[in-house]
This record gives structure tokens, C-alpha cells and sequence, in this order.
């Protein structure tokens, strides 16, 4: 019981950066797309790979005045415990091509490219969950359905084992 009290303890404290005062994992940004927006962050751990990989897709009210740092916290902390992260931006509305059907069409490319480079960045696509904060949680559900929705849409290149 007292185990399952602090590991619930430590998840609460993850995205305060609470858990761990090391410094952050070496981090790339990366392109997935032409537009300035399609950008995310991959941080790799340390340690035997492969990795398996956290996907961070923000918040913020669908609008364009939040970004990827938001969960920059929580992806350090996660890299810090063995997890690859990838943070990720996309076209909110306010942005060109944000909203409907772009802000997805950007959460569908940048996870389709994670899948392309997995096998370079050592990442275990047989391990990946998907985590969102408030509209970022509509956006990953919407990307671990893919497999069920109309083409396009339906053609992915990872399977999630979660989604959080």
C-alpha cells in the first residue's frame, strides 16, 4: 500500500520537476512538417535501448498563446527516468492551418514520424503511450483511434499501448 501511495506521490510531483534535480536530458527539436509550428522536441534517455517512448501533446484552449513548453517539466522528468519523450507543437487555432482539419492533420504527422525514425533514435514502438493535457488530451485519444477512423486518417504507423 505505502508503494502505491508513493508512486501516485511521485506521478503528481512529475510535472512540477518536482521528482529529480539533475539536469535536463540533451534535447533535439525536430521538424515534421514545412510549417513553423510543426516542430517537436525528442529528448533521448540514458541507458540500454531501445527506449520506450512518451508522446506530450499540450494544452491550451485550442488557441495559438500556449505552447510545447508547457510540458517540458514532465518530458525531462520522464527522459530522467528512461523514457524517450517527444513534446510536441502544432498549428493551433490563431496559427495557419490551425484548427480543423490541421491541428490533427499535425498530431497524425508528427506521430507518423516518430515512427520513421524510431529505428535510428532506438525507440521501442511497441512501447509508446500518449499523454494530453486538456485539449492536448482530445488530441491524443483522437491519435490512438486512428486505427478506426476513415481514410486518411486511419493509415498510422504506431499502435499506442496507452493513453493518458
Amino acid at each position: 500500500m505505502l508503494a502505491r501511495v508513493l508512486g501516485c506521490a511521485l506521478l503528481v510531483s512529475l510535472p512540477a520537476g518536482g521528482a529529480s534535480c539533475r539536469a535536463a536530458p540533451a534535447m533535439e527539436t525536430i521538424s515534421y512538417g514545412p510549417a513553423p509550428a510543426q516542430q517537436a522536441d525528442l529528448r533521448l534517455p540514458t541507458g540500454k535501448a531501445p527506449f520506450p517512448v512518451a508522446i506530450l501533446i499540450h494544452g491550451g484552449c485550442w488557441r495559438a498563446a500556449v505552447s510545447r513548453s508547457d510540458t517540458d517539466a514532465l518530458a525531462a522528468a520522464l527522459t530522467r527516468r528512461g523514457i524517450a519523450t517527444l513534446n510536441i507543437e502544432y498549428r493551433r487555432v490563431g496559427d495557419p492551418g490551425g484548427g480543423w482539419p490541421g491541428t490533427f492533420a499535425d498530431i497524425a504527422a508528427a506521430s507518423d514520424h516518430l515512427a520513421a525514425i524510431a529505428a535510428a533514435q532506438h525507440l521501442d514502438l511497441r512501447r509508446v503511450t500518449i499523454i494530453g493535457h486538456s485539449s492536448g488530451a482530445h488530441l491524443a485519444l483522437w491519435e490512438a483511434s486512428r486505427p478506426r477512423l476513415p481514410a486518411p486518417w486511419s493509415a498510422v504507423a504506431l499502435h499506442p499501448v496507452s493513453v493518458v
